[in-house]
């Protein structure tokens, strides 16, 4: 029995060893080497659907409504307009917010404040843009009838009246269209002229001669944008009395190429106010600078 299993162990052992042998001698797979660059694979397309270019940014494209960065409650999708709509502005909001956290002043003086307030941003509202008026009357009738309307005066090409209305405020303007119509001068002596009426003076390519004496309002900002709107046509020009305007207003003048009487106020000068009309004088060597008052 002892002699039977040795035979079988020594015919076993050299198997195992054998297997054991052929699994060390096997190759070693080659780790991959991460210093060589790897192959990038093209991007795959889903659904086998051609890729779409990305559109180029044009900015002729752009609209209005690209430009908007949210949309009132009023105009978004799903929505209604009640009764209460009537009321709704984009400032109430923002003025509900300052009332509340205004303190309450029931005095006088803080109750004509605000009524003052509301009629100042009434007759800024009214002295607004209307298409529809230049639509009807042209660009020259309808600023004629916007100014002699507020206490102001106007004159056109060949006619030597200047035409102003009465106590009444009655006046004798054309109330439609006519081509011969030009306005010439314009006088907005002690109107109470806001920064927003300016804009039913534009488009008016012949105005010579225009006067803004005694115009409280009349500041930096009227003088930059009545030098861009009558720099090609412009000769007379007086602001006298008009204290709210400084040097840096005074040389936007410099657009203006036909420009050869300048009126302005002696108690506004000081030494930079003095050199921006030195240098105005030297832009446009035909100027003539006229301070204090001379009539």
């Amino acid at each position: 029995m002892c002699s039977l299993i040795r035979n079988t162990r020594s015919l076993i052992k050299p198997q195992f060893q054998c297997a054991c042998y052929s699994v060390l001698k096997q190759p070693k797979p080659e780790e991959p080497d991460e210093s060589s660059p790897k192959p990038v694979e093209p991007p795959k397309q889903v659904d086998n659907k051609p890729a779409v270019p990305e559109e180029k940014y044009d900015p002729r494209l752009v609209t209005k409504e690209d430009m908007k960065w949210r949309t009132p409650w009023h105009q978004k999708e799903a929505s209604y307009y009640s009764t209460l709509r009537t009321f709704y502005s984009e400032h109430n909001q923002t003025d509900l917010l300052k009332l509340l956290q205004t303190p309450i002043n029931l005095s006088p003086s803080a109750i004509k404040k605000w009524w003052a307030e509301k009629q100042e941003y009434k007759e800024m509202m009214l002295q607004s843009y209307i298409p529809a008026r230049n639509q009807t009357l042209g660009n020259e009738l309808a600023a004629a009838h916007f100014i002699v309307h507020r206490g102001g005066a106007v004159k056109f090409y060949n006619q030597d009246r200047w035409i102003k209305a009465n106590k009444y405020n009655e006046y004798n303007l054309p109330r439609f269209y006519e081509e011969d119509k030009v306005l010439q001068a314009i006088d907005c002596t002690d109107m109470n002229l806001f920064y927003e009426g300016l804009s039913n003076l534009k488009d008016l390519k012949q105005v010579e001669w225009l006067r803004f004496s005694g115009v409280e309002k009349f500041d930096d900002w009227y003088l930059d944008r009545i030098s861009n709107m009558f720099k090609h046509s412009l000769v007379y020009l007086d602001i006298r009395d008009c204290p709210n305007y400084t040097e840096r207003g005074l040389g936007a003048l410099h657009r203006m190429e036909k420009l050869k009487i300048l009126c302005i106020d002696d108690m506004l000068m000081t030494e930079s106010f003095e050199m921006t009309c030195l240098l105005l004088q030297e832009v446009n060597p035909h100027l003539d600078i006229k301070i204090g008052n001379f009539d």
